[in-house]
């Protein structure tokens, strides 16, 4: 049997891996106290902070049994249909759901059954936004509103990646109280990070599984492979590199030894070219490429690329639909697409969910989702954007330009058109066609027009002649030179006639040379002007987007509601462009923490002396300790800590 890594890799923490859970403590106990007396939550943060271990593990382990009975619910198909029946599998009398039949209506017959507060909690909450079509989205923030004031005890989390939040805005109205409780989670920064890979490496559990040299100065070398400048961490990428270094002291262990000799983790394992920010990226490339003999060189990466949407986030999927999107895409297997799905899920890049007997199968961490987005082939690439041009293009009204023509089909080769489109393409091009002809129709006229005068002038000047050499017949000379004279017209018809013809040709070729400078011109001032009007737009979004979030941050601040006014702030600098403007928010940023340090410390110390004056020293503690995590040097704080303690 081979042996793997101890460690936890991508997978989130769940109820029994309190053991091994270290560095979220102060972040349990206010989620905890902030979900206290409240009907829902929203709990938010960046892809990679770790919001469904903390929940999942950390505030599962604040309950017992008796206290809760929590249910955590993912979209799948239709979120409204996935809460029914997440709610039905833990009945023994399962209801039928109507179309009257609301959420309210199915936690009450949970309830009445096993008489514990129902907690909902909705995993990857943005996966409603993303996916969701309008009808379900307004369905399901109309039954919240509903469930939020029933009777039945009942609290929902709503759990989602900060940048998504601002979708939320539009179902507002449906749901007012939406936006009013909130509880934002952060990334660990580097200290707590190296406080936490040291308990790791030292927890009980791992005892039997490897040895360790010196913990403190191996976590310290792990966080040395970051960038100086990088202040907090994904834990995934820790857990990843953790994995690694285990297999690295795998291999020193003796063949002899293999299966029962304890790898030794140590600060020599880490080796100089390591980097902790990419280590996921250079996973992801190993474990393809030792995919693709087995099941062709396009498979793996595109199996993965059918499973995360356009903003790079992953998605559930079941085997037809992988199979629709593989096909679609031209993909041809090796093996069986059953094999592959094994293959990626025992090497932990996927994982299987199971909704009754429905499975799909989705990448197992956001954060590798967005490696796998950043991996794509440049064909890849181009067959999105041609997704979203085929898209921009069916909305537009009316027939295409030559030039639209000429661009629509340079995509062609990437993703296949929409019939559709394809149809408005046809006839487009024979609208231009019957243009561009009735055009050259014209200009054949006007030379016809040509020709014709310049035969008449022929024509009159050999008349002339002719009643020149008669007029003269009787002297010789003039005969002569009436002869001399036609045959000098004559000459001169042909010379007139050969240069006629020289100057038609050249006509001919200037006018299709004009065209053709005429159509490229064309084609190149519509493809800058599109491209400046496709510059413009983003900006200007991206302009309304950053001053939408600066607007939102000063309304947060001026609440002293400073995650998120940090977090807006933050999602601000992200659209940044001009240094100017990305100063001007860091201060901001920069400002807000100080604020929010200086009203946290404020709350604790004012809370932790109030109960330690009244003798409620054991309640008092856990805000004395924040505030003087904060500022150690406060006497009335050190005092008051000395006195409960």
């Amino acid at each position: 049997m081979t042996r793997s890594s101890p460690f936890k890799f991508l997978d989130s923490y769940q109820k029994d891996d309190l053991d091994v859970f270290f560095g979220r403590e102060q972040e349990t106990d206010k989620l905890f106290d902030a979900l206290s007396g409240v009907k829902h939550l929203l709990v938010y943060g960046p892809s990679g902070a770790g919001k469904t271990s903390l929940i999942e593990c950390g505030l599962r382990n604040q309950f017992s049994d008796a206290d809760w009975l929590a249910l955590t619910i993912r979209r799948g198909n239709n979120l409204n249909d996935s809460v029914f029946a997440r709610i039905r599998e833990q009945l023994h009398t399962p209801f039928d759901p109507g179309p009257d039949f609301d959420f309210g209506q199915a936690v009450e017959a949970l309830f009445d059954e096993q008489y514990k507060p129902v907690y909902l909690l909705f995993d990857q909450f943005e996966e409603l936004l993303i996916q969701g079509s309008h009808a379900e989205k307004t369905e399901f923030f109309t039954r919240l509103n509903r469930l939020i004031r029933y009777k039945t005890p009942c609290r929902i989390l709503l759990i989602m990646r900060e940048e998504f939040i601002g979708h939320l805005s539009e179902f507002e109205p449906l749901c007012p109280s939406l936006f009013q409780h909130r509880f934002r989670l952060e990334k660990m920064n580097r200290s707590n990070v190296q406080r936490t890979i040291e308990n790791m490496l030292t927890a009980p559990r791992y005892l039997a599984h490897f040895s360790v040299t010196d913990a403190e100065l191996l976590a310290q070398t792990i966080l040395s492979k970051l960038p100086d400048t990088q202040l907090e961490i994904e834990l995934a990428h820790v857990q990843v590199f953790l994995g690694e270094l285990w297999d690295r002291a795998l291999a020193e262990v003796p063949r002899s030894q293999k299966q029962t000799g304890l790898p030794r983790l140590h600060a020599g394992l880490v080796q100089p070219d390591d980097n902790l920010e990419r280590v996921l990226d250079r996973f992801l490339k190993n474990q393809l490429a030792e995919l693709k003999p087995t099941y062709g060189e396009k498979a793996p990466l595109e199996l993965l690329a059918a499973m995360i949407s356009e903003r790079h986030t992953k998605l559930q999927a079941g085997i037809a639909e992988l199979e629709a999107a593989l096909s679609k895409n031209a993909v041809a297997l090796s093996q069986p697409l059953s094999a592959l799905l094994q293959e990626l899920e025992q090497r932990r890049i996927l994982r299987t969910l199971k909704s009754g007997e429905n499975t799909q199968y989705e990448i197992s961490h956001d954060v590798l989702a967005r490696v796998v987005g950043q991996n794509l082939t440049e064909e890849m690439k181009l067959r999105e954007k041609a997704r979203d041009v085929y898209r921009v293009y069916e909305e537009r009204q009316g027939l295409f330009s030559r030039d639209d023509l000429d661009y629509l089909r340079a995509f062609e080769a990437f993703l296949t058109m929409p019939e559709r489109l394809k149809a408005r393409m046809v006839e487009s091009e024979k609208e231009l066609t019957r243009k561009e002809r009735e055009e050259l129709e014209n200009t054949r006229r006007r030379l016809r027009l040509v020709r014709g005068l310049l035969g008449a002038a022929v024509l009159a000047l050999v008349v002339a002649g002719y009643f020149a050499y008669a007029a003269s017949v009787s002297e010789e000379q003039a005969v002569i030179s009436a002869t001399q004279a036609a045959e000098s017209a004559r000459q001169a018809k042909e010379n007139e006639e050969i240069a006629l013809d020289a100057s038609k040709k050249a006509e001919t070729r200037r006018i299709e040379a004009d065209s053709a400078k005429t159509v490229a011109l064309r084609e190149k001032t519509k493809a800058e002007a599109a491209l400046q009007r496709q510059l413009a737009a983003e900006r200007e979004a991206k302009r309304q987007q950053l001053q939408s979030y600066r607007a939102q941050a000063g309304d947060f601040n001026s609440k002293k509601q400073y995650d998120d006014a940090i977090a807006a702030y933050r999602s601000a600098l992200t659209l940044a462009e001009d240094a100017k403007t990305r100063r001007e928010l860091q201060s901001l940023i920069a400002q807000c923490q100080s604020d929010k340090r200086d009203y946290d410390f404020n709350v604790a110390k004012n809370r932790g002396l109030r109960l330690a004056d009244i003798g409620e020293c054991r309640a008092a503690l856990s805000y004395l300790r924040a505030a003087v995590a904060i500022r150690p040097d406060d006497t009335a704080v050190v005092d008051a800590l000395k006195k409960c303690q």
